[in-house]
């Protein structure tokens, strides 16, 4: 539907544009036409007045007396007894001179309209294609969640109906509850993840206030210090004195967890975390960086994307692919960006660049 309506619109714009250049076309070719017109006349009556001074001998003793104010536009002078009849040169610049400003007046008018109607054309092409990628990216969204959502159901009906069979084994019976329970976790994180991108837009529209990014860190690590315990990893924060930007608290927090929770998670045993907060003039970088087992070249390009899951074997929590994307999306929101650095088997440091305050 949406491409049948661009095919329309640009058959419209063709024919408009057809049609604005054979106007400007006509109206010149008109304006050219005019003035031809009023030359031939002015010959004709030179003719007219030439033969009338042939004709008639009052006349032509005086031609000027006879024929000036039936023909203004007429020069007469007489040598000898032969009476010349010549147009007036100023009023044949005068007739040239109009001609060529009401041609100007028609190309500008016609330029004017032709660059009115461009523009249009150009805004609602925008506006057509940012309505035809935000169609494809629910799409890919919607059916990037639904089967996100679909997985960890369809295992967990699964688990269920095991647990319903008879002679079920005590160890066999504890080790599927297991499953579940990270099934379930699973699914909470997808949902709190989902939610969180659903009101990132609503970020942009918030008032900004003035942050401490060395508290604002500190309070999310220590909200975080029981995670990375029970997960057997180690965090260090390292940071420079008087960090401020102004921003948004909770899209700021998302970022740094997804990144210290994706560092554990895709880790397959305890890891050890540093983060550092350096200051700077314009911008400040807050640095995650991890002693994992690194992201490969071929994919550090892809990982960002929504849905973009590239969670390792040997850990039991699957990755739901919004990570890493809420972290880019929510810093962009804050006026940031986000960078990487990894080697495969070296470990990975991914570093938020944010806004100084006043800069």
């Amino acid at each position: 539907m949406i491409r049948r309506r661009g095919f329309i619109y640009g058959i419209l714009v063709g024919l408009l544009v057809i049609m604005g250049i054979w106007w400007m076309y006509f109206l010149t070719s008109e304006s050219s036409a005019h003035a031809e017109f009023r030359r031939q006349k002015l010959v004709n009556d030179r003719l007219h007045a030439a033969f009338l001074i042939r004709s008639d001998p009052l006349v032509a003793a005086d031609p000027q007396g006879h024929l000036g104010r039936m023909f203004p536009h007429l020069v007469f002078s007489s040598e000898g007894k032969q009476v010349h009849v010549d147009i007036n040169p100023m009023v044949l610049r005068e007739i040239e001179h109009e001609a060529t400003k009401t041609r100007n007046m028609f190309l500008f008018e016609g330029l004017f309209f032709m660059a009115l109607l461009l523009a249009g054309s150009v805004i609602l092409v925008l506006s057509w294609r940012s309505e035809a990628r935000y169609v494809q990216a629910r799409e890919l969204f919607l059916a990037g969640a639904a089967h996100e959502f679909k997985t960890p159901l369809a295992s967990l009906k699964l688990y269920t109906e095991t647990l319903g069979r008879t002679g079920l084994k005590e160890g066999d019976s504890q080790l599927i509850r297991g499953h579940m329970g990270q099934d379930i976790v699973r699914l909470e994180r997808l949902v709190n993840e989902v939610l969180a991108m659903s009101a990132s837009d609503a970020f942009t529209m918030a008032p900004r206030s003035r942050m401490d990014l060395v508290e604002e860190t500190s309070v999310i690590l220590r909200e975080l210090a029981g995670f990375i315990r029970e997960n057997d990893s180690v965090l260090e924060f390292q940071h420079d004195e008087q960090v401020f930007m102004e921003g948004l608290k909770v899209p700021f927090g998302l970022a740094l967890r997804n990144l210290i929770v994706n560092a554990v998670n895709h880790s397959p045993e305890g890891v050890s975390i540093l983060v550092t907060l350096r200051r700077g003039t314009r911008k400040h970088r807050l640095t995650v960086k991890d002693n994992g087992p690194g992201i490969p070249r071929r994919l550090q390009g892809r990982i960002f994307e929504c849905f973009y899951s590239g969670s390792r074997e040997g850990k039991a929590s699957a990755g739901t692919g919004l990570g890493l994307y809420l972290v880019r999306r929510n810093i962009e929101t804050l006026g940031g960006s986000v960078e990487l650095e990894s080697e495969e088997g070296k470990g990975s440091a991914f570093t938020l660049v944010l806004p100084a305050a006043g800069s």
